[in-house]
This record gives structure tokens, C-alpha cells and sequence, in this order.
């Protein structure tokens, strides 16, 4: 007793140390001006702020320590120094006006707090206000145009992140710290994350295991909630955002108060949108949906750290796109007539409305509840992550029961992360900790797909990195275990599938229970050769269990137009990532250039079955595919040219490839791996202004030729994937602020045109080509997009 008391007192001690505070100013190197809104952050404690008037800021009721301090504002290059407080601290701070900010940009998902300049590891981010200046339709529609970034989509809200050619089970999202786990294996299933809620995106091309366990292998896309600024008596803004193409209506609100150590912000969003267009297809029947959200975050942060608690509630209803069609060329919707099931064509006040088809539609929500804290323990610090979710997946399709979920799942999620950070000793960082996931899924519709399951995962890993004068070196090691565990799945008269052995006939799937474990790592290093030049190498080992899908998987599945069959011996694929990589830099130009090898064994994917006569295997009119599994190489590149000639005008071209190949092909119409992205170039010219008379600022202009080279690397055997032929697309963008005669903000306007030309094309790694061929013009599948203008206005509520 005497042991615990003094351990606690000691924890008392350490905790109550004098505070300090760090205060300053925020001006522009060209002309001295004081700049208002900037914003400031302070990683290792997750505390934001924006400049105030005259340019001050301050941050208060600090521990001594060392911190790391950001500062970004549009026009100016992002701005980070390192500070070691021990006393109350003055700062006068410079930012170097630049029409882009590529560099410097703090990364809280990696293993650990790093600039990008500083990580072996390849990274990309995306913050808010470079996401209000895209025109995004949806939440991984924002990213997609990042270096290495490509998108799985169905329609112009369903989308799926690609990193380096690899998704699905291959990518693993964090949201707030947490995994985000809603059946993210399916093909058609998007992420459930309100995107108006986010405040940048990071991204990490390359084996992400060592800090998050399976599912790694392709990398991971942490996204990051708004928090409220400090000294913040109650304030927010309200976004508005229009889309001509879906008549697309968009609307965030949120308030926020944080005063004294006491927060909390409430956000809602909703979205609703009619069936998109182009010019061969005209209206897109079932592209249509609407999304109502809520979220919110309360919290406490004193000198000893933070606790917060975030909440969130996602609702979506989506229409799907079969693309069935008459002889007319027009699309057709099922009806019943008599009691029988008849096809007729989709009216014009149909195609033009926002209804949802309870026959054919998805009804999705997601519930989470999620707890952070970050204690500072003297020099080191201690963070804890709990989290609880409930994801609901109701799947509609069967006309005699409109209002009934055919397929519904519904899935639990307990997620844990523990992490210590030690002090820096000698520029020595060093993290070890531990996370995990524990899941249940129940089968609650009229039909089944894939049997019920347990699974969970346990992991404990290390990670440090030591500086030298010129020299970054960082790696780590991580153990994880799987334990999975199968239901049984049974079949009745009829031949559908169901869980319970009630009224079956046979057993189809006779359960599986099985465990998994791997042991991945990584070591990087960064040299820097000169002040502009530096070089950046790392080698990765990642791993993937195999997914319940894979594994028991033998049923229609109506949401990708296939029947699928499993594989309950399938083996965990294990990576082995190169990259090499560097970077060089002045105040005009902005070089990098990264090369990277993956080399992936027991590679899964899914390929269509022939029947004994050569042609394609069906189950009811539908293509049967099955998994099968093969060594995988893929290999790419990824570059980025800035020029920047003056501080107002930027010069971007960027370019990405990745060739995947199937090293156990036996013949070149298997030799590579299905959906890999094309080459793609994209080239912007962006001019920007920071002041426009008394009243507006930060404007800018920019043009944008977005090409995609034809894609003829792709899987033809068994009628897989067909060749896509190349296209190019030209985007405008533009926007502006209003201020008041004190400098604050009245409102901030971003107008995007995408496909300015309204050319029709299908993206390769768009699943929507793949469906019924016009018998009228004989193209077969539906197109993607046409011109689609987006408005943003952000009214901010002082």
C-alpha cells in the first residue's frame, strides 16, 4: 500500500510541474503584414489555434518539454520548428509566401511524429482548405489525385482508396486513431466518414503493418477530425456546397466551444443528390443517394495532457447501378404486374428525381463511440484509444419484398491502442505499445452471403529513430496474432444460403476456426546530402490474413453482379517493399521522385471459372469468379516537378504508374493483376493573390490537364478485365475570401469545374464498364461523369 501511495504521489508530482506558455506573432517575410487565421498546431499534444488580431497567438497551461509547433496559411509555405520550453516563450514567426505548400507538413498517422522531409516512407497529406479548392463528389474522390492515389468506384459516391495499385483489405483507414471497419472488402462498400467533418488527410504509400497489424500491405489513409481552436468562447462556420451534374445539394453545420481546458464541438452534415450524367448515357438510373450525419467531440486538456471523447452517427441510402437497358437503349426498372416480376422503362420524372428504390437500393449506418487521452508523464507521454462501433449494412433487392434487407450485416467493432513515447535522449525516439480489434459479425437479412464470424487481433510492436547530423535512421518490429472463427453456412431447398441448420438440405460451408501470425518490420533511412538535397531508402515486410470472404465465400453477391467462391485454405499473403526515393529543393523548385518494388507472396484475387466448354462459367445468368491465390510483383513510380518562378504563380506536374504482375502465369493473357490503375500525368498552373483591395483575399486561379494513359496491362483471361483506352480531362478552379474592416472572416467561396469539356470516358478502375452493353450504340457499360461545376461557400459564425 505504501508502494502504490508513493507511486501516485509521484504521478501527482510529475503531473503538477509550473506551466508554462508559448506567445507570439504571425507575419508575411515579403512585407511585414501581420497575418490573421493562420493555423497553428502542436503535434505531440494535438492542441490547434489560428492567429488572432495583429497576428498573436498564444497556447497556455503547458508542461515543460519539447514540443513541435506548425504553422500553415494559404499562400504561404507551411511553417514547423522544433521548441524546447522551459520557460514562458516569445516568438516572431515568418511565413514565406508560396502559391503551394508541398513540404513540412506534420504526420500524426505514421509510427510517430515526423515531417514529411524526415520519413523513409513515402507520405502525402491533404489538408481541408486544399480539399474545399477540389471538387470532390465524395470522400476518397478528394485523395485520389495524390501521387500513388488511385480510386476502386461505382457510381459518384461509392469509392474505395487505392494506394500503389493495392485497397480493399490491402489499405487500412484510420479515423480519429482508429481503425475504420465497416465490411471494407467489398467492392461496392464505401467508407462510412462523414467528409465534411475531416481536417486532413494523410496518406502512407507502403507497408503500414508495423503500427497497425494486418491488412497493411498497400499502405494507410489516416483521416483527422476538426478540432475546435483554443480560446474559442462558441464559434463555427456553415458549409454549403452545389454540384450541377447531380443536382447535388451539400450542407455542414458545427459549433464549438474551448475555454479553460473545457471543449466540445457538435457537427451535422447531409447530402442529397439525383442521378448523375453524360452525354452517352444521359441520366445514370440508381446513381442517385443522400447521406444525414452527426457527430461530436467533448473533451478536457490541461498541462497533463487530453482526454476526449468523440461520437458519431453516419446514415447513407444509396441507389444501385445495374445497367440494365431495353431495346431502345433506355434503362429499364423491375415492377410487379399480376404478381409477376416485369421489366419497364425508367421515366423521365424518374431519372430526374431523388427517390430511393426500395428494390434495389442500400441503406447503410454507422455508429461510433471512441475515447483518446494523452497523459505527459515528465518527458515521456502515454496515450490510450478505446473505441466501440456498431456498422448496419442493409442490401436491397428483391421486388416481392421491397422493404425487407435481402442481405444484412451487422457488425461489431472493440478497438484498443496503447502507446508509450519515451524522451528523446541523444536524438534517440523511441515508441512501443500495443493495439488490437475485436470483431463479431450476425447475418440479420432474408438472405446470406458469407457466414457469421469472430475475429480478433492482438499486436505489440517497437519503433525508434536516431538522428545524426545528415543521417535519419527509423525501423521497428511488430507480432500479430489472429484468432478467426467461422460459422457453418447452410443451404435450403431452394438453394439460398442461411446460418442456421433450421430447414436446410445440405451444409454448404462446414465453419472454420484458425489462427494467423506474423511477425513485420521496417528500416528506413534519410540522408541529406545539402540544404536542397536529400535521399530516402526503406524496406518493409508486411502481411494480410486472409479475409472471411476469401475464405468462405460461395453465393451471388448482387452488389458486384458475381458469384463468388472461396478458398478455406487459403494461406496470409507476405510482402517485401523497397522504396528509393529523394528529394530536392530551393525556393523555386520542388523535385521528388520515388521508385518502389513490392514483392508479395500468396497474392489473393479473384478470377472468373470457365465451364468445360470454354465459356464463361454462370449461376443464374451471373459470372461465377473464384479466389485464387499466386506470388505478386508490383512495381512503380511516382514524381513531382513544382516550379515556383514568383511567390504568386506555381507550375505542377506530377506522374504515377504501377505495373502489377502474376508471376505464376502461365500465359500473357493472365500476366497481370486485375484493376491496376493507368499511367497518369497531371499538370496545374495555379496563380494566387493575398490580397485583393480592402476586403478580399487569398484568391486564386487555376487550370488543370488531368491525363490517364491507355491501360492495356490487364487481366484478359477467363474475360476479366478489357483494355481502357486513354483520355484527358481539363478541370478549372477558383475561389476567394471576404474580410471585414477587422480582418475576420465573412465568408470563403470555391468554385471547381471538373471534365470542363464534358468528355465521355470510362476509368479503368471504374466497375461500372463491366455491365450490360447498349444495344443501340453498342458501348457497353455505363460512362462516368460528365461536367460537373462545383460551388463551396463557408460562412463562419463568429
Amino acid at each position: 500500500m505504501k508502494k502504490l501511495l508513493l507511486l501516485l504521489g509521484l504521478l501527482y508530482s510529475v503531473m503538477c510541474q509550473a506551466q508554462v506558455q508559448i506567445q507570439g506573432k504571425v507575419i508575411s517575410s515579403d512585407n511585414q503584414e501581420e497575418i490573421i487565421g493562420a493555423n497553428l498546431y502542436l503535434v505531440e499534444l494535438r492542441r490547434g489555434n489560428l492567429s488572432q488580431q495583429h497576428g498573436k497567438f498564444y497556447f497556455s497551461d503547458l508542461k515543460k518539454g519539447t514540443y513541435t509547433l506548425q504553422i500553415s496559411h494559404i499562400g504561404y509555405k507551411t511553417y514547423t520548428q522544433k521548441i524546447d520550453l522551459h520557460t514562458d516563450t516569445t516568438l516572431h514567426i515568418k511565413l514565406t509566401p508560396s502559391a503551394v505548400s508541398l513540404e513540412e507538413v506534420i504526420v500524426s498517422g505514421s509510427a510517430s511524429k515526423t515531417v514529411v522531409k524526415e520519413s523513409p516512407i513515402p507520405i502525402a497529406a491533404l489538408s481541408k482548405t486544399q480539399w474545399l479548392q477540389s471538387g470532390s463528389t465524395n470522400l476518397v474522390d478528394a485523395i485520389s489525385k495524390l501521387p500513388g492515389m488511385s480510386q476502386i468506384t461505382t457510381g459518384a459516391t461509392l469509392s474505395k482508396p487505392i494506394i500503389r495499385g493495392l485497397g480493399f483489405n490491402r489499405v487500412i483507414t484510420m479515423h480519429d486513431g482508429v481503425r475504420q471497419e465497416d465490411n471494407q472488402w467489398g467492392e461496392e462498400h464505401s467508407l462510412h466518414i462523414d467528409e465534411y467533418s475531416i481536417d486532413r488527410y494523410e496518406i502512407i504509400r507502403g507497408a503500414g503493418s508495423l503500427m497497425y497489424g494486418s491488412d497493411g500491405i498497400g499502405g494507410v489513409m489516416s483521416v483527422i477530425s476538426i478540432l475546435p481552436p483554443e480560446n474559442t468562447s462558441l464559434a463555427g462556420n456553415i458549409l454549403y456546397n452545389y454540384q450541377t451534374n447531380q443536382g447535388f445539394h451539400g450542407v455542414s453545420g458545427t459549433l464549438a466551444h474551448n475555454q479553460n481546458g473545457l471543449l466540445w464541438q457538435a457537427r451535422f452534415s447531409l447530402k442529397d443528390a439525383q442521378n448523375y450524367q453524360n452525354k452517352y448515357d444521359g441520366r445514370v438510373w440508381g446513381s442517385n443517394f443522400n447521406e444525414l450525419n452527426f457527430s461530436g467531440i467533448v473533451g478536457v486538456q490541461k498541462k497533463w495532457g487530453y482526454s476526449r471523447l468523440y461520437f458519431s452517427k453516419f446514415g447513407q441510402n444509396i441507389n444501385i447501378i445495374d445497367g440494365q437497358r431495353d431495346t431502345q437503349g433506355r434503362f429499364v426498372k423491375a415492377i410487379l404486374e399480376n404478381g409477376e416480376e416485369k421489366l419497364i422503362p425508367v421515366s423521365p420524372q424518374e431519372l430526374e428525381g431523388r427517390t430511393i428504390n426500395p428494390s434495389n437500393s442500400q441503406a447503410l449506418s454507422n455508429y461510433k463511440l471512441t475515447s483518446n487521452s494523452l497523459f505527459q508523464l515528465g518527458a515521456s507521454s502515454l496515450s490510450f484509444t478505446f473505441s466501440y462501433a456498431q456498422n448496419h449494412r442493409r442490401e436491397y433487392g428483391n421486388i416481392y419484398k421491397p422493404f425487407e434487407p435481402d442481405l444484412y450485416f451487422f457488425l461489431q467493432n472493440y478497438y484498443y491502442d496503447i502507446r508509450l513515447h519515451l524522451p528523446e535522449r541523444n536524438q534517440w525516439e523511441t515508441s512501443f505499445g500495443s493495439n488490437g480489434l475485436w470483431q463479431n459479425m450476425n447475418n440479420k437479412g432474408n438472405e446470406t452471403l458469407y457466414p457469421n464470424f469472430d475475429l480478433a487481433d492482438k499486436g505489440v510492436f517497437i519503433f525508434s529513430k536516431k538522428k545524426w547530423n545528415n543521417l535519419i535512421v527509423s525501423g521497428g518490429l511488430r507480432y500479430d496474432y489472429r484468432q478467426l472463427n467461422i460459422a457453418q453456412l447452410y443451404v435450403d431447398a431452394d438453394g439460398k444460403f442461411q446460418t442456421s441448420p433450421n430447414g436446410a438440405i445440405e451444409e454448404r460451408f462446414s465453419g472454420l476456426s484458425s489462427s494467423y501470425s506474423n511477425i513485420t518490420g521496417s528500416l528506413g533511412l534519410v540522408f541529406k546530402f545539402n540544404s536542397n538535397l536529400s535521399m530516402r531508402s526503406n524496406m518493409a515486410r508486411g502481411f494480410r490474413a486472409p479475409s472471411v470472404p476469401e475464405l468462405s465465400s460461395n453465393g451471388e453477391h448482387a452488389g458486384t453482379f458475381r458469384y463468388e467462391i472461396g478458398n478455406s485454405n487459403q494461406k496470409s499473403e507476405v510482402s517485401l517493399q523497397t522504396d528509393i526515393g529523394f528529394t530536392w529543393e530551393n525556393r523555386q523548385w520542388y523535385i521528388d521522385v520515388s521508385w518502389f518494388r513490392n514483392q508479395i507472396q500468396h497474392y489473393t484475387y479473384s478470377e472468373r471459372v470457365q465451364a468445360p466448354n470454354g465459356k464463361d462459367s454462370l449461376v443464374n445468368q451471373v459470372p461465377v469468379f473464384r479466389y485464387v491465390q499466386g506470388n505478386a510483383l508490383l512495381q512503380g513510380l511516382e514524381a513531382t516537378v513544382n516550379f515556383t518562378p514568383v511567390p504568386w504563380l506555381s507550375l505542377n506536374q506530377s506522374y504515377s504508374m504501377v505495373k502489377g504482375i502474376n508471376q505464376q502465369a502461365t500465359n500473357d493473357s493472365s500476366k497481370y493483376l486485375p484493376f491496376m490503375p493507368p499511367a497518369r500525368w497531371i499538370s496545374q498552373v495555379k496563380w494566387n493573390k493575398k490580397t485583393w483591395g480592402k476586403y478580399v483575399e487569398n484568391v486564386y486561379f487555376l487550370a488543370e490537364l488531368e491525363h490517364h494513359q491507355t491501360q492495356n496491362q490487364v487481366l484478359l483471361a477467363y474475360n476479366t478485365e478489357t483494355i481502357t483506352p486513354a483520355y484527358s480531362l481539363v478541370n478549372l478552379g477558383t475561389g476567394m475570401t471576404w474580410r471585414n474592416k477587422d480582418k475576420k472572416t465573412i465568408a470563403s467561396l470555391y468554385i471547381n469545374v471538373n471534365n470542363l469539356f464534358d468528355l465521355a470516358y470510362q476509368n479503368h478502375q471504374s466497375r461500372l464498364k463491366y455491365l450490360d452493353t447498349n444495344p443501340t450504340t453498342q458501348r457497353r457499360g455505363v460512362y462516368n461523369m460528365g461536367r460537373n461545376v462545383s460551388i463551396k461557400l463557408v460562412v463562419p459564425i463568429h
